[in-house]
C-alpha cells in the first residue's frame, strides 16, 4: 500500500445541484447557486450538467454547501447535490487525469474571477 498523500492544496471539485421548487423555474434557482460560485473568486467552469471549480478542498466544499443553501434561499423545498472530487499526488504528473498537461480546449475555459 502506498504512503502517498493526496495534494489537497489544489483539487478539482465538480458539483451539480438539482433543486425542486413548488412554484417557479428550477433553472432560476440553479442560477442562484452559480452566482455563489462566481462570487467566490475561485477558478470555475460552468457546463450544462455541473460546475467545476479549482482550489483547496475545504474551501470548495464550503462553496458547494453555500450554493446548495442559495437554492433553498431561492425557494427550493429540497435539493440533491452531487459532488465529484479529483485530487492527485506529486507522482501523478505523468498520468492520464492530471490537469497540468498543457492547454486544451477543456482546461483553458476556467474563469479566474
Amino acid at each position: 500500500m502506498s504512503n502517498q498523500k493526496p495534494l489537497l492544496n489544489e483539487v478539482m471539485l465538480a458539483f451539480q445541484v438539482i433543486p425542486r421548487v413548488k412554484e417557479g423555474n428550477n433553472f432560476e434557482v440553479v442560477d442562484k447557486a452559480i452566482d455563489v460560485v462566481k462570487a467566490s473568486g475561485v477558478p470555475y467552469q460552468v457546463s450544462a450538467m455541473e460546475t467545476t471549480m479549482k482550489g483547496e478542498l475545504n474551501e470548495l466544499l464550503e462553496i458547494a454547501k453555500d450554493a446548495q443553501q442559495a437554492c433553498y434561499d431561492a425557494g427550493a423545498v429540497e435539493v440533491i447535490t452531487n459532488i465529484k472530487i479529483h485530487s492527485k499526488t506529486e507522482a501523478a504528473t505523468d498520468t492520464f487525469c492530471t490537469y497540468d498537461r498543457g492547454v486544451t480546449k477543456a482546461n483553458h475555459m476556467f474563469v479566474n474571477s
